[in-house]
């Protein structure tokens, strides 16, 4: 638990500029004083600093690291089992994004190409939004308890293999939106899983797609070290 709270207070850090600026002005102060530096000096320093750090917000920034991001797509699978039907995974990422997920996720049942829908770690007011976009209860299935990428993909494979064959294991439709995915299919393909990636569009302002885009590249990165990609 200390770890989820240290990193989900360091990943607020480091997409909040309203906390993190201030922090790295007081920083830079701080060492441009240490070294003795003239108040001139210290005061271009510390607006330099404070200017690059900045940059991180901005939209050339959201946009670098999201086609970054789109580069770590793992390769479609080249083989996709036909011994047993599809099954479409979202996982959990708040209502805006969960209102994309689910209409996609609603589409490609009603086209054929998935038989049932797994929720894993998101609130019930997701399964609530499939069963009001008309899918039958007994079509959904989840869970609530996943807390990171990496949980969905365990309980989700628990759950897979406690209801499937070993012989019929399905192939899986992972559906979230395009920052999560890269990520979320290796590590659902970690669990020897086939996964096929679909990204949805969710409707945000720019900066929660800065946010988005903040925060996975730091996940992914933390995903490579911990060998869970």
């Amino acid at each position: 638990m200390a770890w989820f709270s240290l990193r989900g207070s360091l990943l607020h850090l480091l997409t909040t500029p309203a906390l993190l600026l201030p922090l790295v002005a007081g920083l830079a102060f701080l060492l441009s004083t240490a070294a003795r530096l003239r108040w001139g000096t210290r005061a271009l320093f510390t607006g330099l600093a404070v200017v690059l750090v900045s940059l991180l917000y901005s939209p050339l920034t959201t946009a670098g690291l999201s086609a970054w991001l789109s580069s770590q797509l793992p390769h479609p699978p080249s083989i996709v089992p036909a011994s047993a039907p599809a099954l479409a995974v979202l996982v959990g990422r708040g209502p805006a994004i969960a209102s994309a997920t689910t209409a996609q996720a609603e589409r490609m049942l009603a086209e054929g190409r998935v038989q049932k829908i797994y929720v894993s770690g998101d609130s019930p007011a997701t399964a609530q939004r499939l069963l009001d976009l008309g899918v039958a209860p007994e079509r959904i299935a989840g869970d609530s308890c996943a807390r990171t990428t990496w949980e969905n993909a365990t309980l989700t494979s628990a759950w897979i293999h406690d209801h499937s064959p070993f012989s019929a294991t399905p192939a899986i439709v992972l559906i979230t939106d395009p920052w999560q995915l890269p990520r979320a299919s290796r590590a659902f393909q970690r669990q020897q899983l086939v996964v096929s990636a679909v990204a949805t569009e969710p409707e945000l302002p720019p900066d929660q797609r800065n946010r988005l885009a903040l925060r996975e590249t730091a996940a992914t990165l933390l995903y490579g070290l911990q060998g869970r990609m």
